[in-house]
């Protein structure tokens, strides 16, 4: 059974919805070079170790994918969900995943954050406001919210299906704009995103 933290709206009813877990392993990886999802930082593909730390806290855990790696995989046994539209970038993945099952919030982890831990997992589904849009950390500058390490909330499809319409397609600014309830993460290296082939050589030398 999921982790879930208690909140109650005006009428002292429980929001709080089932928490599905997203890992996005949709995009081109073209800065990279190859797979993001397929590197391999703890003796398994990093989709599969994602997978792994999302489960103790969600219901079910799905896979985020484009359609081509979706043709590709077909013969995959995990939950996917296909990205449903046409434009770029990781708010397909979201509000697609929203289509697929829009009574649930989304536990949305990147694929390309390698150092995550459970104590980040912890802090986030424990500060979890299902009252707000969203849960999010603050980013590794202190500054922004994280989008792809955040719980989006299933009162929250309406309000980024609006945003979507009027050309608003960056998660960070959906959350900056909207109620968004903001954590100060227990450990910024966590966050870390490793993008690149420098970024990997230095994660590598680092460990």
């Amino acid at each position: 059974m999921a982790i879930l933290s208690a909140s109650l709206g005006d009428s002292g009813q429980d929001v709080r919805a089932t928490l599905n877990g997203l890992v996005l392993i949709g995009g081109r990886s073209t800065r990279m070079g190859q797979d993001k999802s397929q590197l391999v930082y703890y003796k398994k593909p990093q989709r599969e170790h994602l997978t792994d730390l999302l489960r103790p806290y969600c219901d079910t855990v799905y896979w985020s994918m484009n359609p081509e790696q979706a043709r590709n995989e077909s013969s995959t046994s995990r939950p996917i969900v296909i990205d449903t539209y046409d434009w770029p970038g990781p708010m397909n993945g979201i509000l697609s995943a929203f289509q697929q099952h829009p009574e649930t919030a989304w536990l949305v982890v990147a694929c390309d954050m390698p150092l995550l831990s459970t104590r980040s997992l912890d802090a986030l589904v424990k500060g979890r406001n299902p009252a707000k849009l969203a849960t999010a950390f603050y980013d590794s500058d202190g500054r922004f919210p994280e989008p792809l390490l955040c719980i989006w909330e299933a009162s929250s499809k309406l309000i980024i299906e609006k945003a979507i319409a009027v050309g608003q397609w960056s998660p960070r600014k959906f959350l900056m704009m909207n109620d968004t309830h903001l954590l100060t993460a227990p450990d910024i290296r966590e966050l870390l995103n490793v993008n690149d082939p420098a970024a990997l050589a230095a994660l590598k030398q680092r460990s």
